[in-house]
């Protein structure tokens, strides 16, 4: 029986990202589903009421027996790895056998309710309730009809021998088991549409375990009725439900290590050379790999607000856009704890804000570094009650991964930009630049087209003399966002040394260079520099400069980066500098 319960609950423990896909049914079908099970239920009711009616009247007591262990069962699943064992095959056969088709099926639908309800469904998910309806009233009719067809009998077991009954028992059982799985496998397919659904898989052969074992109960089940009475439901009851209990709690611990075997992983992962970036990105693949979510929101704790790095509706992979942060998140900045709302109806914080939507269970956890909190981590889903308890502590650990990964990334990020940047420009210094051109150019075989300006400013001394030292800094960095504005992404720009500047252009030829040169020579000529006093009466005053500079290209196939950057040089000097100043030289 639990084959159809089973699609949904895999997808929710196991492969949460496939939860989408699971009620991916349109609504056209939904109301077809609707549609037929409004005609099919009633007539069954009818037909219940006026032939099984008396039955129920007179073994009220012993069919309340059967029912409740019945529903406990369907409750209480025996959970083993990834499949549940349902032991409802057993206890449907006991019921039919000892009570006939009619209460068979009315106790099945009750079950079969009772399951789907204890898997607290969404609005979208409600089809499933006549759907499974539909699919117990066919197994139901079917495997009776061949029970009877081999000549088996019910409600007076006692009367016939046990052997007789055997084969018609087996084919009931048989039918039961292949009927309910193949219309799971064709509802998969073509209702659901489940990308990737076989028929014989690793749950089949669970369900197929399951019900040669459970058979033989719902045969002993009945046979000590018949000689003991109602004693045998508790006689068999109690195992099944202690055995339940007992597995419950070992898959419980065997998902949970599962899961923090991924956590580990993550954990792993997440503390080698990556950029922050790149953390973020990987953070929120796991946490949809792992958790049943449909939104997940990792913000940053920036000047005691919270900047918002990765936004994303799981579904439909649909960036959201934040700009101070939801109100769940900001309360657990405010309280430095984590906030879990199982369902939005207990909590009024999701009916705050538009984006949470139909969002019915929350989890916002703190990421720590040093006893203080950096960032904050919200996941939603659609579900009520969709996180548990070992989701609480998976998450605050990966949160807490996540602060010291970041950390991490973002001091050997400074450390690297430190390394690599002219700390009065903000511009690439030198060592960047020529292992940029040894790595693109030379080590790698790159023969793509790329030529090379090198500008030097004309009489910078005098700006140092004139004004001081600190007023040189003052030019150089306004020289510098002329640079920029000027280059902009048309190459790669940086501070060769002193007042010189160099800047890669990759792709071009020298003609394009020769008139980026130019544009910059006009920029910087055409620029009013201001500066301070420093050295006299402390006031701002204006001062214009020129540069001259240099264009080289590669010429030669196997010409290396640095002989261009050399020949560049060569035309600043011999064909600008010496020539008068600022002009371009090409080499």
């Amino acid at each position: 029986m639990s084959a159809l319960i089973h699609i949904l609950e895999q997808a929710m423990e196991d492969r949460p990202e496939n939860t989408v896909e699971v009620m991916n049914v349109s609504s056209k079908k939904q109301i077809v589903i609707w549609g037929v099970w409004c005609v099919v239920f009633p007539a069954a009711l009818a037909v219940f009421f006026a032939r099984a009616l008396p039955l129920v009247y007179n073994e009220w007591l012993e069919i309340l027996s059967f029912l409740t262990l019945l529903l406990i069962a369907s409750v209480f699943p025996i959970r083993f790895r990834d499949t549940n064992i349902v032991p409802l095959h057993g206890i449907a056969l006991a019921v039919f056998l000892q009570f006939g088709l009619m209460i068979e099926m009315f106790v099945m639908q009750l079950a079969v309710l009772t399951s789907l309800l204890s898997l607290r469904l969404t609005k979208t998910e409600l089809y499933r309730i006549p759907l499974n309806s539909l699919v117990f009233f066919t197994v139901s009719l079917v495997s009776a009809g061949v029970y009877y067809s081999l000549g088996g009998i019910t409600e007076n077991l006692s009367e016939v021998q046990l052997s007789v009954m055997l084969f018609p028992i087996a084919a009931y059982a048989f039918t039961y088991f292949f009927l309910n799985n193949w219309l799971i496998f064709l509802i998969r397919k073509y209702v659901v549409k489940l990308r990737k659904t076989k028929f014989f898989d690793e749950a089949l052969k669970m369900e197929a375990v399951s019900a040669v074992l459970i058979i033989p109960i719902g045969v002993t089940l009945v046979l000590l009725y018949e000689q003991i009475g109602m004693i045998a439901v508790f006689l068999i009851g109690i195992p099944l439900l202690s055995l339940s209990l007992i597995l419950k709690i070992y898959n419980q611990s065997e998902i949970t290590n599962r899961l923090l075997k991924k956590v580990s992983s993550f954990g792993y992962r997440v503390n080698g050379n990556l950029s922050v970036n790149s953390i973020n990105e990987l953070f929120t693949k796991t946490v949809t790999s792992i958790f049943p979510v449909d939104k997940a929101f990792i913000y940053e704790v920036h000047n005691g607000n919270l900047k918002v790095t990765q936004a994303y509706h799981a579904s439909t992979k649909t960036k959201l856009y934040l700009k101070n942060g939801d109100n769940i998140s900001l309360k657990v900045l405010d309280e430095g704890r984590t906030i879990y709302i199982p369902a939005a109806g207990e909590k009024e914080e999701t009916d705050k804000e538009d984006i949470w939507g139909d969002t019915q269970s929350v989890i916002s956890v703190p990421a720590m570094s040093n006893k203080e909190v950096t960032g904050i981590i919200t996941l939603g889903s659609s579900r009520k009650y969709a996180f548990e308890k070992n989701h609480l502590m998976l998450l605050e650990i990966m949160a807490n991964y996540l602060a010291v990964a970041l950390q991490n990334a973002k001091n050997y990020e400074l450390k690297k930009n430190e390394s690599e940047r002219c700390p009065l420009t903000g511009l690439y210094n030198f060592r960047y630049f020529e292992n940029l051109l040894f790595e693109k150019f030379d080590m790698s075989g790159n023969k793509e087209d790329f030529a090379i300006i090198l500008l030097d400013l004309d009489h910078f001394k005098r700006i140092n003399d004139s004004y001081g030292h600190q007023s040189g800094n003052e030019v150089l960095l306004q020289v510098a966002d002329v640079l920029v504005n000027t280059v902009g992404s048309f190459g790669t720009l940086a501070r060769y040394g002193g007042e010189e500047f160099v800047i890669l252009m990759e792709g071009t030829n020298v003609k394009f260079a020769e008139k980026m040169a130019e544009s910059l020579r006009e920029n910087i000529e055409n620029h009013l520099f201001v500066v301070t006093d420093d050295l006299d009466t402390g006031e701002r005053k204006s001062v214009r400069l020129t540069a001259s500079i240099g264009v080289a290209g590669k010429t030669e196939p196997g010409e290396s980066a640095m002989s261009v950057l050399r020949n560049a040089d060569r035309a600043m000097y011999t064909g600008a500098k010496q020539k008068g100043r600022n002009r371009v030289s090409h080499f």
